[in-house]
């Protein structure tokens, strides 16, 4: 489980801000809204889920993209060839941080072992590197990286054998230890590489909720199952995979122009392994008014009805095995009432059985009064004088009443992250 994201000098974020999913001493919903993650006298909770409202351009996405930059980098730093550059983009509207690190900090549990783990990096090279574990309540290092030079406190030999053989400026050396097979790094790696979902465009949902119905009859199960509960007259869905041939001698492919054609050959030339075919069945009627089955593409269907059944898939995955999911705008181009279903998902402990965790944004402002989410869950990003991110939560502003409409205040402007309007629009 996530328990503290933290960033800086990234995008539109200059200063350091942090997520903080440990939950405060607020007694409301404990047990549908926490999850124990520290056992004993001193019992510590994490949240289940965490919301960012605020204004467009105010740097939500910019805060789960560092969440995804993270992401990326942890899965693809052992692919980084001698030279090349990271990627990372540090705040520009300050000359002064331009040429500074921009620093990744995350703070997890993964069976039952809190870690902590840190990069920095500057498009040549990581400049800094740490990762500590807490296998008894006390931190203890399992490696710590200053540039190129290094410190082990635990399986010294192993460890700077694996130093003098793989190191790079521009790889993780975190990434390098689990390649190899050292035992420490592979447990948070494994945590970090494939516990930890980050989705911030959704072109891809609809082929990753195709393939996991494929991989997995549960979540086909599950899937099938939501899409009859959201009322959209979908009574099943079938998904295939589809070569070439099968593609380009069908109808619907001898109805498109050519350009578009040349695209789909492209396409399926690139994916060798073929594409997905997800049709959705519904019932209608012959001439003679007898109920038959008539099968839609997939992309016949409304542009809610695809966005819900893509977002589906991460949903249903990350529930199954305990993953955290973070996804960017989870409300857009679905209903209120779809959106609130989804995230009370992962309050119900009878559905959420494996303490999977879900961050999202979104504008709908709904959310803020359905009684069902803790103030420590609800935070808000605003831009700053210096045109910078800042990040804070609901929990931070003291007397709040628990019968306070939350959703009026916060249109009000009473806890800011709210566009300020430049007089009437003509």
């Amino acid at each position: 489980m996530l328990l503290e994201f933290t960033v800086r000098n990234f995008l539109s974020i200059k200063e350091e801000v942090t997520l903080n999913m440990v939950a405060s001493k607020d007694k409301f919903r404990i047990e549908e809204n926490t999850v124990v993650y520290e056992k004993g006298k001193n019992e510590k909770r994490a949240l289940n889920v965490g919301v960012l409202y605020g204004a467009n351009a105010s740097g939500k996405t910019n805060i789960l993209k560092a969440m995804n930059f993270v992401s990326f980098f942890i899965n693809k730093s052992h692919e980084m060839q001698q030279g090349r550059k990271i990627p990372r983009v540090p705040f520009k509207l300050d000359g002064n941080f331009l040429k500074e690190p921009s620093e990744f900090r995350i703070l997890f549990v993964h069976e039952g072992i809190k870690y902590l783990y840190m990069f920095s990096v500057i498009e040549t090279e990581v400049t800094e590197e740490y990762l500590y574990y807490y296998p008894n309540g006390r931190q203890s290092t399992i490696f710590e990286r200053k540039d190129d030079d290094y410190k082990f406190t635990s399986d010294i030999e192993r460890q700077t054998e694996l130093k003098e053989k793989f190191h790079s400026k521009n790889k993780l050396f975190l990434a390098t230890e689990s390649l190899w097979e050292y035992e420490k790094a592979k447990v948070p790696f494994k945590w970090l590489s494939e516990y930890f979902d980050v989705f911030i465009d959704h072109e891809d949902l609809e082929s990753y909720t195709g393939g996991a119905m494929l991989e997995s009859n549960e979540v086909n199960d599950y899937v099938k199952k939501y899409m009859r509960y959201a009322d959209m007259d979908i009574e099943d869905i079938d998904v295939q995979v589809k070569n070439k041939s099968d593609i380009v001698s069908s109808e619907l492919f001898k109805m498109l122009s050519d350009g578009a054609k040349a695209d789909i050959i492209k396409t399926l030339d690139e994916e060798k392994t073929g594409v997905l075919d997800i049709k959705t069945l519904h019932r209608g009627v012959d001439e003679a008014g007898n109920a038959i089955d008539i099968y839609f593409n997939l992309r016949q269907e409304s542009e809610g009805t695809k966005k819900y059944f893509g977002i589906l898939g991460p949903i249903i995955s990350v529930l199954i095995n305990g993953y955290t999911l973070v996804i960017d705008e989870l409300d857009i181009r679905l209903h209120t009432l779809l959106v609130m279903k989804l995230v009370e998902l992962f309050l119900d402990p009878e559905i959420n059985k494996n303490n999977a965790q879900l961050i999202f944004s979104t504008h709908d402002t709904n959310l803020l009064d359905i009684d069902v989410l803790r103030r420590d869950q609800i935070w808000f990003v605003e831009k700053k004088e210096d045109k910078s991110t800042d990040l804070y939560s609901l929990y931070d502003f003291g007397g709040i009443r628990k019968s306070e409409r939350i959703e009026k205040g916060y249109l009000q402007g009473k806890y800011g992250a709210i566009p300020y309007l430049k007089g009437a629009l003509k």
